[in-house]
């Protein structure tokens, strides 16, 4: 019985310690563009929203930001080029602000871009 037991408990750890490993990573992403995002009939035209484009890894991703109430309304232009921690979901992004309350914000599309290989020259040298 106390084997059994023991083997019970083992597995129950080892699945455990399984379960934790696919838990989601933050990643850091860089800013690479912010222009704002144009009005539609639904959209309230006093609220000020951006279309921001981070770069995360060999992927970038453009995200409607709208700033939090209370807060400057054209924040976003001042983030261009910063490293951002940021949590990538299926149709949504998450990232810290500056008060560390976590954000989310739609994905409005994504795209692969190629990765950047160092040309050689012809005699094998770079």
């Amino acid at each position: 019985m106390r084997k059994a037991l023991t083997l019970l408990l083992s597995l129950l750890l080892a699945a455990t310690c399984l379960a934790q490993s696919s838990a989601a990573k933050w990643k850091v992403a860089t800013i690479t563009e912010v222009k704002l995002h144009s009005a539609t009939a639904g959209n309230n035209s006093f609220t000020v929203q951006y279309e921001v484009t981070a770069k995360i890894g060999n992927t970038e991703y453009v995200v409607l930001y709208v700033a939090p109430d209370g807060s400057l309304p054209d924040t976003a232009r001042y983030r261009l080029g910063q490293d951002v921690p940021v949590l990538v979901g299926i149709d949504t992004i998450k990232y810290n602000d500056m008060t560390g309350t976590i954000r989310e914000v739609p994905i409005l599309s994504r795209r692969s871009i190629p990765s950047v290989t160092t040309a050689q020259k012809p005699d094998g040298k770079r």
